[in-house]
């Protein structure tokens, strides 16, 4: 096993190679186990590759094609050498220093392991700061210092290496040992984050024995009266200290803080007390608040995104505070769902890249539209929309909300047609069907891509009364159930009561006007209801006579709801049915 030590612009991080070839470069290259130095501008493409031999020496090959890898002896490896050297070795590249050697197991003895009082996470309860009576008590000014180190890593952007690399280096710092670490779990293994050593200080390995012992039982774990392994005096240690970093939950040790004290003149303490280890187990608990908040921090980052596609801003961000909202859940919401007219034949005629433009334009117009009026854009089909309110938060007047953004949706069309008409060759238009009912409304996607929106009924129903506009010639139709809700606070005319395609109950259809309405149009309004009301009551004549006002004296731009009517009327008269009817079979979608 090797052991690569790599330092460079102040970040250093410690490798560790069970076998075969390994590898050094400013560019992953698949397939290959390899350090990727990719911040070194004097690095090459393909640069080192180091191989344990059985001898215990190591080969060491220059795979670079225009520089030479300068030892710590002052001799080079050129250009396509490469060379058998004993470790530990020390070799640059570029900018970056790198210290190679034989990986070992630290000997400990984890029978005589010392422990402190479990971190907060795994104690189930929160309790004061206390000191042993039999440890030395800091004096003020070693508390400030302890302090102000751990406020700096606090500070430290837990998403940056410099998080990790503050962390070893307060082990050192305020520890007094000559090794700090910061290791992750990694499957079964312990990867090494980051390292500092004191300076003079010799290498040495970290003591798996030690952190598989912290990872058992979710405490910290020490040993500061000598290591009594006759083997130890090969390295020369006096002292180990290890703390679980612990998850979120507190239930699982997803990493550790090691230190190592070696047998040497050095400041710092001869032995570890209870203090130091706690000290260092304070440091893991800022590492783990580090990491969880990296982990919110970038969940909320990808909800945020997500949310953003479908709703506004400030709806974004509530749905960022409670995501339990996204849950299914039983809604009455009010569903609007909206066509351009003759878009086949406009999408002809332009061609593909003129067709995306319209429709990016189109969309942004009536998206932004829609979120004024406090909307959720559940999806994009073709050239319409499919939008929706009350949910996931609650809207009073969600069923007002809808129609006005129909409304504003219409009050588009002129900015439309002044930029597109000459292209177009067309007057753009659009057919809105609005409903409200009850739905589920949640995730109706995946857990990889999120769709949210509503499924039921309430939705097919908003997609037939949109293409009934088609039909009974009107931009906007609303139902019975939205009608109820929004009373006279908007202009409506009861156009008929219709079965569409697919759904057996039939429903009310109420014209929602475009804007301001006029006295003219209020008085048409009047007529045509009278009208409508007497040929349902089977009084064909009649109708057809309070139809008359609606359309005298008009050359063009005939009221369609109004004509339709009439010839209904009109064929009653001709040939009256068995009895007199109110409902509306709309033959297609």
């Amino acid at each position: 096993m090797l052991q690569f030590f790599v330092s460079s612009k102040g970040r250093s991080q410690q490798l560790d190679h069970d076998s075969g070839p390994f590898e050094f470069g400013r560019e992953p290259r698949p397939g290959t186990h390899r350090c990727v130095l990719d911040k070194d501008p004097y690095v090459s493409k393909d640069h080192l590759r180091v191989e344990e031999l059985p001898s215990g020496a190591v080969r060491v090959a220059n795979l670079s094609k225009r520089v030479a890898v300068p030892l710590e002896d002052g001799s080079h490896i050129k250009v396509g050498e490469a060379r058998e050297l004993a470790t530990p070795l020390r070799l640059t590249l570029g900018q970056t220093a790198i210290e190679i050697r034989k990986g070992g197991e630290l000997p400990v003895d984890s029978t005589v392991l010392c422990t402190v009082t479990p971190p907060i996470a795994t104690a189930g309860f929160r309790r004061a700061l206390t000191l042993d009576p039999a440890t030395d008590v800091p004096d003020p000014s070693q508390l400030t210092r302890w302090f102000e180190t751990l406020v700096s890593v606090q500070r430290a952007a837990a998403s940056s290496p410099e998080f990790y690399q503050e962390i070893a280096r307060a082990v050192v710092d305020l520890i007094g040992l000559d090794h700090g670490l910061v290791l992750l779990r990694k499957g079964e293994k312990w990867e090494p984050v980051a390292v500092h050593s004191a300076p003079g200080a010799p290498r040495v390995n970290y003591s798996r024995t030690v952190l598989e012992r912290v990872r058992e039982e979710r405490r910290t774990f020490y040993q500061g009266g000598g290591l009594e392994d006759p083997s130890v005096s090969l390295t020369g240690i006096t002292a180990v200290v290890a703390s679980p970093i612990l998850d979120p939950d507190g239930g699982a040790v997803i990493g550790a803080v090691f230190g190592a004290k070696v047998r040497r003149e050095a400041i710092g303490p001869s032995q570890l007390k209870p203090l130091h280890a706690q000290l260092v187990q304070v440091l893991a608990a800022a590492a783990a608040a580090g990491i969880a908040r990296v982990s919110t921090e970038a969940e909320a980052a990808r909800r945020h995104v997500q949310f953003e596609q479908f709703f506004s801003r400030e709806l974004s961000d509530e749905l960022d505070r409670n995501p339990e909202l996204l849950l299914g859940q039983d809604r009455e919401v009010s569903i609007l769902v909206s066509d351009i007219r003759g878009f086949s034949r406009i999408a002809e005629r332009l061609g593909a890249r003129e067709t995306c433009l319209l429709m990016g334009d189109i969309l942004e117009r009536l998206t932004a539209r829609i979120y004024e009026h406090g909307g959720v854009v559940v999806d994009y089909v073709g050239d319409g929309i499919l939008a929706m309110w009350n949910a996931p938060l609650a809207q009073a007047d969600h069923a007002a909300r809808a129609c006005r953004a129909a409304q504003a949706m219409l009050g588009e069309l002129p900015g439309l047609n002044e930029c597109w008409g000459s292209k177009v060759q067309t007057t753009l238009a659009l057919g809105i069907g609005v409903n409200t009912g009850d739905a589920l409304v949640g995730n109706t996607g995946s857990l990889r891509r999120l769709k949210y929106g509503p499924l039921g009924n309430t939705v097919n129903l908003a997609s037939r009364v949109e293409g009934a506009t088609k039909q009974l010639g009107v931009p906007v139709l609303i139902t019975g159930t939205t009608r109820a809700l929004i009373g006279d606070s908007l202009p409506t005319r009861r156009l008929c009561r219709v079965r569409v395609v697919g759904i057996d109950a039939p429903t009310d259809l109420y014209e929602l006007h475009g804007g301001h309405p006029t006295p003219e149009w209020l008085a048409m309004r009047d007529a045509y209801e009278t009208a409508l009301s007497l040929c349902e009551q089977g009084e064909w004549a009649e109708s057809c006579a309070a139809l008359y006002p609606i359309l005298r004296g008009r050359r063009e731009a005939f009221d369609q709801p109004a004509l339709a009517l009439l010839a209904r009327a009109s064929e009653c008269l001709r040939s009256p049915p068995d009895t007199a009817f109110d409902v509306i079979e709309l033959s297609h979608k």
